[in-house]
This record gives structure tokens, sequence and C-alpha cells, in this order.
């Protein structure tokens, strides 16, 4: 396992036209657009400064994690556990939709930039935002560990949603520092680029018993796994297929806060909501349904 931060050594010129530009833009360097499109992820610096994540982002996502702004059912939940698993034994406090309970939260510096961001790699698409996350891992939980998956896995395919684009931009703000020991974000470079889903189980035996999916990964067969590396402020962004997970928290004084926004065409997103499917835990969707859809494309080569 290696760990990288495979994003882009500028000169000083270079500086100048890349980065954050201005307060409202991030320009990426075309290595880093190519990094996105050939491994499935790419890891932004300094999208945010540490002033505006500790000022504007870390006081309303806390709040959140102290249970201040309420989040019904199961939205507010331990992804790496079953969903009847008590507060205080959680591993990973995981609030699913933050700007749709807490609307003030709508148009932060995140979402400001990332959509600067999203129309330089997908400049063809369409892209709006689809959902938001706050996670959080807290700290000295070693079982704190989001099981290998790609997140194709999780969401009605092509053929159940009548649409055959799949793009998918997944942008994730270390709000803390990221690092190997307190459980940063590791994948598979390319394991995505034949857009096949790789079969996916339940990690507590049902969907309604826990969300958490669960897929193999083998070194030993050609999967390289790599560590995405992200310091406070910057940014890892991955695709929908690449194959990807994070490890426990080893740290028993720091925790490990990141926010997630993902972007897809509109269309895409369109077509979810007519099936009923907004990213919420509480969503009344066929989950066997959408696995048996599933398992036909496998079978199919789809």
């Amino acid at each position: 396992m290696t760990a990288t931060q495979n994003s882009t050594t500028l000169t000083a010129s270079d500086e100048e036209k890349y980065g954050r530009t201005s307060p409202t833009t991030y320009k990426l360097t075309p290595t880093q657009i190519q990094t996105f499109h050939s491994t499935g992820l790419v890891t932004l610096p300094s999208v945010l400064s540490p002033a505006e994540v500790t000022e504007q982002i870390i006081p309303t996502f806390d709040r959140f994690l102290h249970r201040s702004i309420p989040v019904p059912g199961k939205d507010f939940c331990d992804m790496s556990k079953p969903f009847s698993t008590p507060f205080e034994e959680w591993s990973i406090v995981n609030c699913m939709l933050p700007t749709l309970y807490h609307p003030p939260f709508q148009n932060n510096i995140f979402e400001v930039l990332t959509r600067d961001i999203v129309r330089q790699l997908h400049p063809e698409l369409d892209m709006m935002k689809d959902y938001d996350q706050l996670l959080n891992k807290r700290p000295g939980k070693r079982d704190a560990e989001f099981a290998w998956h790609q997140d194709m896995g999780y969401w009605p395919s092509p053929k159940v949603l009548g649409v055959e684009e799949t793009a998918t931009c997944t942008f994730s703000l270390a709000v803390d520092d990221s690092l190997e020991e307190n459980g940063c974000l590791r994948y598979v470079p390319g394991s995505g680029l034949e857009k096949k889903l790789r079969e996916h189980k339940p990690l507590s035996g049902s969907r309604d018993e826990g969300h958490a999916l669960v897929l193999d990964v083998d070194e030993s067969k050609g999967d390289v796994v790599d560590l995405a590396i992200c310091r406070q402020g910057s940014v890892t962004v991955h695709d929908e297929w690449v194959v990807h997970g994070s490890g426990g928290n080893r740290c028993e004084d720091r925790q490990r806060r990141t926010y997630v926004l993902a972007y897809r065409p509109r269309e895409v997103v369109e077509a979810e909501r007519r099936l009923g499917f907004t990213h919420s835990h509480n969503d009344e969707v066929n989950w066997d349904t959408f696995e048996e859809e599933k398992g036909k494309n496998e079978k199919e080569g789809n």
C-alpha cells in the first residue's frame, strides 16, 4: 500500500494560473483532470483555507455531530454498524443531506467552489448537486472502517434509471487532516476504467439492518491499493466506479471529519428522484429490485 497525494507540482508562474485563483474559483491543471479520468481519483490541495474550514464549515458541522440540528430516522446513523446501534457506541457518525435539514448551510463556500471544479471535470455534461453528507470517525475507533465498495453499488443502475450516463464527481473535504493513522481514504487506481460493478454484499446481513456494502479487494490478483492523504482544506474527488474504502481511526486524540458533496448529470438526478431515490437512508425504495437488476447487468457484462 502506498501513500499518494496525486496533486500536481506547480512552478511559481503556474501557481498564478492554477489552484485557488479567486474567492469563488479553483482552476484545475490539465494533469489533475487527466488523473481524475485515468485513475478515478484526484487530490486537490488547499481548495479551502484553514480559516474558511474553521469559520465557515466546522461550526455547522459540529452542531450536526452534537445533535443540535435534528436529523430524522436513519439519516443520522453509524455507517459501519447496524442501524440499531446506540449512539454512544457509534464509531462513524454519519449525517445524510445536511443542507436539506439545515437550509442556511446551502451555498456555503465548499458548494461554491465544487460547482466551479465539476464544470472543469465534465464540461460536456450538465452536472448538478445530487447529495451531501457529513462523516466523523471518532477518536480511537479502530473499527471505524468504510468497507471496500464502488459507489455504483449503492445506487440504481442505468438500466433501472433508464439513463445510460453514470458520471459522478464525489468531493470529500478534509475538515481535519486525513492521514493513514486516522483512517484516510484508500483506493485502487484505475479499478473503475471498465465501468463494471464488482459483486457487493451487505455488511450487516441485509440492507434493512445496515446501509453498508462490501466487496473483495485482492492484491494478489492485481489490485494495487493507494492512500489518499489529504490535509485540512484539501479535497479528494473520485468517480462512481473506482474501488475505495477507508481504515479505522487509530488516533486516541484525533477525529477525522469529512464533508462529502456529490454531483451527477441532471438527467440522472431527475431519474433518481422519479424513482423516489434521494440518497436518504429513509427512502422507501426496493433495494432487492436494485440488487436484482445489478446482478443481471453483471451477468450480461453491462
